[in-house]
């Protein structure tokens, strides 16, 4: 492994949702900083065969360990291990798409979902900013998404690809309404109850609909509307 130099270095801001797996760039090079379970998680899907299997097929970017952690003083606290990516030529973002790349972004992360559960892994997250497109061919780039199954847990990316890949999908495709503005002014996508607001009473008859959309927002406005009837509780107790 090379040393790795981070004279110059600086954290990637997009990255700060995962503390336990943080991407800098430094010299033009790609870096990710591990926490403890992060490189435990790491080490756990490399050594698997779905982490060849993915790489070969240009589907996730090239990977590997880098450098000696004892190269990074101060840069961050509890780093246990350092990746380096292959450099994706140019970046884009989902509110710079079209239709076509997010519904293949979206694809592609379906597929990394399945075959994930199938060899033992999870992904716990579900954002297209983990996606970056060689050419026409989107390619996942966030290995620190990867971790082992947890038996019995729903998959916790489930909202998030809802509200960022789903429900942009089908405001353009149902409604005509292209989504890029709205996930340009929201990071976290759009919610349940806001694509409900803007769907017709047929629309919400289509195929998916009650389940992904109507019910999702009734749950979730159920409960955010028990979370206000325990701080009022609390607060009636005398808790601030």
């Amino acid at each position: 492994m090379t040393e790795v130099d981070v004279t110059s270095a600086a954290l990637e801001p997009g990255s700060f949702r995962d503390p336990d797996s943080r991407v800098f760039r430094t010299h033009g090079r790609i870096l990710r900083l591990l926490s403890e379970r992060g490189l435990a998680d790491w080490r756990a899907f490399s050594a698997s065969p779905l982490f060849a299997e993915l790489v070969r097929e240009g589907k996730l970017v090239g990977t590997r360990e880098a450098g000696d952690v004892s190269a990074l003083p101060g840069l961050h606290d509890g780093v246990a291990g350092v990746l380096e990516h292959d450099v994706v030529p140019f970046v884009s973002y989902p509110y710079e798409w079209s239709f076509g790349m997010l519904r293949d972004a979206a694809l592609l992360q379906l597929e990394l979902v399945r075959r994930a559960v199938e060899a033992g892994l999870q992904l716990k997250d579900s954002s297209p900013y983990n996606v970056q497109f060689r050419g026409a061919r989107p390619v996942f780039v966030d290995v620190g998404s990867f971790e082992p199954l947890r038996e019995g847990e729903p998959w916790a990316g489930y909202r998030q690809f809802c509200m960022l890949f789903l429900y942009p999908l089908l405001l353009e495709a149902w409604k005509g309404v292209p989504f890029q503005p709205w996930l340009r002014g929201s990071i976290d996508g759009i919610s349940p109850q806001e694509l409900r607001n803007v769907l017709s009473f047929r629309d919400r008859l289509r195929r998916g609909a009650l389940t992904h959309v109507v019910l999702h927002a009734r749950l979730e406005r159920r409960y955010e509307e028990r979370d206000t009837d325990l701080k009022r509780e609390l607060k009636a107790a005398g808790f601030r």
